[in-house]
């Protein structure tokens, strides 16, 4: 029987349209004594470019507005960093 309350609730939470928000992972990479600055983001076939003088938090911003999370799985985006960008 008890094992049988987990399976029941999430039925239930499925029917009542309750979902936990899935995390949104951001994915950078550093380098010791220096900024690492990102050019480029990826999430799964969707990629984004860093504009002139865009600045890196904005540069953020825009990504996670235009990214369509995914609702069962975590939704993880890479930024690359300028040297590997460019290679």
């Amino acid at each position: 029987m008890r094992s049988n309350i987990p399976r029941r609730l999430e039925q239930l939470e499925q029917k009542a349209h309750i979902h936990a928000p899935q995390p949104l992972i951001f994915v950078t990479f550093v380098s010791p004594g220096k900024p690492c600055l990102s050019n480029r983001a990826e999430c799964d076939d969707e990629v984004w470019e860093r504009m002139p003088r865009e600045t890196e938090e904005d540069f953020k911003r825009r990504v996670l507005q235009k990214l369509r999370r995914h609702e069962d799985s975590p939704t993880i985006v890479i930024f690359f960093p300028e040297s590997a960008a460019t290679v």
